[in-house]
């Protein structure tokens, strides 16, 4: 037993000893074929990657030419005929966007868009496209005023939406946004430029001064305020909601807004209707009148001194 084992082990040491040699034969083999591969392969890589490093420095130095900036204090704005000059100047001078910057940044319209986007006075920006190589065309779309907002003596303008609006960007004369303006002794707190004064009796005088406008009453029969004091009271009161104030310091008693009108309260056409019947008999300046009242399906009215 003891020799069968010996002879075994003898057996498997022979047959190792005979692979040792194929064994080196193959790596020398892979050795000749391999490593030159390997060799070139590396070689490859590293002319690529030095190519591709060479041609970003490349385009790097050649976009930040000064051909291919923009510098934001040469832009020129066209601003609406309602719009004062400052606003062209000043939006040149937007910290974020100091400086020159290239028209290849990366995403620099989306971040040009944001910045003006983030703007007060613009509502939305429509364009920012790049002329290269060194110019953009970028068009807004801005806030314009809709009213003037008369509370004590202070005036603030709004927007259409009844956003609060700088007063400093927006001109006032031979515009039509001023008149009629809208007047409260009781107003809500201020809101910060841009952002929406959110007030029933503001609502209630936009709703109104818009119908005014498309129907042109406010020039017919000379008002110059709407006055939304008494507009959504808590309590029963038989007094107008609003009173619309003539040139002639003749009340028109309007009654409530079309926002928050009772089921049973005329509609602004139907009111409307009323004031043209006594104009009819009074003119339209009606200048002999204290005050009308078109709440009712009968308008009535007084005149001074009686």
């Amino acid at each position: 037993m003891g020799r069968l084992k010996i002879k075994k082990s003898l057996n498997h040491t022979f047959t190792f000893k005979s692979l040792v040699p194929s064994i080196f034969e193959k790596l020398h083999w892979f050795n000749r074929q391999l490593y030159p591969f390997l060799l070139k392969f590396a070689g490859v890589v590293c002319i690529v990657i030095f190519t591709i490093w060479g041609l970003k420095e490349v385009w790097n130095t050649l976009t930040d030419l000064s051909i291919f900036k923009v510098n934001p204090a040469t832009l020129t704005f066209n601003v609406p005929p309602w719009m004062d000059n400052r606003f062209s100047e000043d939006i040149k001078q937007v910290e974020a966007l100091h400086g020159h910057y290239s028209l290849y940044e990366r995403d620099i319209a989306n971040r040009i868009a944001t910045i003006y986007g983030d703007m007060v006075v613009i509502k939305k920006v429509d364009v920012v496209k790049r002329v290269f190589p060194n110019k953009l065309n970028i068009r807004f779309t801005m806030r314009r005023p809709f009213a003037l907002i008369k509370k004590g003596e202070n005036f603030y303008l709004v927007d259409e939406e009844g956003v609060l609006l700088p007063k400093e960007y927006y001109k006032f004369s031979d515009v039509d946004y001023i008149s009629p303006y809208i007047q409260s002794r009781k107003l809500s707190r201020l809101p910060l430029p841009g952002k929406e004064w959110n007030d029933k009796k503001i609502k209630a005088g936009i709703a109104l001064v818009k119908f005014l406008r498309i129907n042109n009453i406010h020039n017919l029969f000379g008002i110059v305020s709407v006055d939304v004091t008494n507009v959504h009271r808590e309590k029963y009161s038989r007094g107008s909601d609003i009173i619309l104030w003539t040139e002639n310091n003749t009340q028109i008693r309007w009654g409530c807004s079309s926002l928050f009108k009772p089921p049973d309260e005329l509609t602004d056409e139907e009111k409307l209707q009323n004031l043209l019947s006594i104009a009819k008999i009074e003119g339209t300046s009606l200048k002999q009148m204290e005050y009308v009242d078109v709440r009712w399906s009968k308008p009535v009215g007084k005149r001074w001194g009686n």
